[in-house]
């Protein structure tokens, strides 16, 4: 089956390179001078790749084309050549659809390799390519909740996984932005082989350089033999650069070189060694803030930010907490062989109203904590670790029938003076006054079958 190749604005410069790579038996390369019926080429002669030129300094031509193209297929691979570039110009081209996008000058072989990897040569003509499925024994990820934020969030990442673009992840700590960056990975052409993650943050300024990018025998005192970087661990496969906003200014330029070369240069190395890797970055930090107190490079901030994802914090999707704690109690009876059931009304009814500043990371953790001392086959508030009771009474979070039981003792301890019991409890009166009706407290004598109890 001939695989055909579609090129349109790139005039002789460009087409000859193509032509004569492509010139074996099996291909075919198409060149197209009129932009108005390249849609019509398209279908008739059904390209398995598409190389558009952009040779006017500030023409949309090959954006417009771009997205007529995306309308009718997302799948074809589209690479661009422009003649003339800047940050937003190339983010714009990303954000439009393209797989990948070259600036003049470029390396001749480097824009044939890319196009190659694109066609899956190697892997035969009309297969897909070998790394493609995921590892024997791997699992997809999930990303636990129904709510409309995650299940767009969903969407959107597996659209970004179907790309070669670079991918942002923002969001607060314990909001699960290496999650999605496994998902995106696994749902991915490089699936087959193994993600690569580095936490930035843990990685000390003096060994930054030759963790990323490696370096050769003899490269420094105490190199006694070659040691591959992540970035070439990282090869046919994805580098996840976690807290990418603590790097120093120094390896984001290199960073943002091995990006857009695709090439890196170890430690003691002289020669540049080929990159085929695909970047997500995530970060807690505000990046737009960072650039513009200039601790962070611009041009690396456009790069990485192509197809961008924020993941909402839990206290703007309470209504998925009931399944992430499913979930949770879930995968931890499994790990731990226990057979817990789940959680009190009381107790799911203070966790949807707790506001979770340390996130999905600190549901989970503290049901693993509560898993050590849990008495019986479901969670009560009294198995909740006592430490985070304590921190709990501080903030004054309660489930409701506990924040009722907290202001019988504080009103039986002051004699039901509400003044008294109001401060006791560090609220206003009216707060107290509140609480007492939506709880319906009346001045009355607790049954003796009120046992005291005093969380304060």
């Amino acid at each position: 089956m001939e695989i055909t190749i579609l090129t349109y604005g790139l005039y002789e410069r460009h087409g000859d390179p193509i032509c004569k790579s492509f010139r074996s038996p099996g291909y075919r390369v198409v060149q197209s001078v009129n932009g108005d019926n390249l849609l019509d080429i398209m279908r008739k002669t059904r390209p398995r790749l598409i190389v558009l030129g952009m040779p006017e300094p500030e023409g949309e031509e090959g954006l417009d084309q771009v997205r007529r193209i995306r309308a009718v297929n997302r799948d074809l691979p589209i690479v661009i050549i422009s003649r003339e570039s800047n940050e937003a110009r190339a983010t714009a081209a990303f954000r439009a659809g393209v797989d990948d996008y070259f600036k003049e000058p470029y390396r001749p072989e480097q824009l044939l390799n890319r196009l190659k990897d694109l066609l899956n040569i190697g892997c035969g003509a009309a297969a897909p390519p070998q790394y493609k499925t995921l590892p024997p024994g791997a699992e997809l990820p999930l990303m636990i909740g129904e709510s409309a934020v995650m299940q767009a969030t969903r969407d959107y990442l597996r659209r970004a996984a179907a790309t070669e673009s670079t991918v942002l992840i923002t969001g607060e700590t314990g909001t699960g932005k290496e999650l999605a960056a496994k998902m995106i990975h696994c749902h991915s052409g490089r699936a087959g082989r193994p993600m690569i993650a580095v936490n930035c943050a843990a990685l000390p300024e003096s060994l930054a350089e030759s963790e990323l990018f490696g370096y050769e025998r003899g490269a420094f005192t105490g190199a006694q033999e070659t040691h591959h970087g992540k970035f070439a661990q990282a090869g046919r496969s994805t580098i996840f650069l976690d807290e990418i906003g603590d790097m120093t200014l120094y390896i984001q330029a290199k960073i943002l070189h091995a990006i857009e070369e695709k090439v890196i240069y170890p430690l003691g190395c002289k020669r540049p060694q080929p990159l085929d890797v695909r970047v997500v970055a995530a970060t807690n930090r505000d990046l737009e803030q960072l650039v513009e107190e200039h601790y962070f490079r611009s041009d690396l901030y456009y790069r990485l930010n192509i197809a961008r994802v924020h993941l909402p914090p839990l206290r703007e999707r309470r209504g998925d907490i009931p399944a992430l704690v499913r979930h949770g109690i879930e995968e931890l009876n499994r790990r731990l062989k226990r057979r817990i059931k789940g959680v009190s009304s009381d107790v799911m009814e203070f966790l949807e109203r707790y506001t979770w500043p340390g996130n999905v990371r600190e549901l989970l953790n503290l049901l693993e904590s509560t898993f050590i001392n849990v008495p019986g086959d479901e969670i009560a508030y009294e198995d909740l670790p006592l430490r985070f009771r304590q921190q709990v009474a501080r903030r004054q979070y309660y489930p409701e029938s506990e924040e009722r039981r907290v202001i019988l003792t504080a009103l039986m301890q002051t004699n039901w003076n509400k003044s008294r019991a109001a401060r006791k409890l560090n609220w206003s009166r009216m707060t107290l006054y509140r609480k007492m009706a939506r709880l319906k407290i009346t001045e009355t004598k607790p049954s003796q079958s009120f046992q005291h109890h005093d969380p304060l």
